[in-house]
């Protein structure tokens, strides 16, 4: 199952696709994905292990996005 996370910024095109890039060079990353409102990212990991991700995850963000901070949201629900 997967994670929601709340981005403190809209993100533009650039700033999107240099996250999405970044986070799937994460070894224990399954998936990334970002919202199309780009507000939010959906986040799958390896035996469901978030921390090393997600700390990753929050840098990335801020460097990339001019200081945007990750919140956790909700649990991504299986269709």
């Amino acid at each position: 199952m997967g994670r929601y996370y709340r981005l403190s910024k809209k993100l533009n095109d650039e700033e999107a696709q240099e996250i999405l890039k970044e986070m799937q060079d994460i070894q224990n990353v399954l998936n990334i994905e970002i919202t199309p409102q780009r507000d939010y990212m959906e986040v799958e990991t390896v035996n469901d292990d978030f921390a090393d991700a997600m700390g990753k995850a929050v840098n990335i963000c801020r460097r990339v996005a001019a200081g945007c901070e990750v919140s956790f949201s909700r649990f991504a629900v299986e269709k």
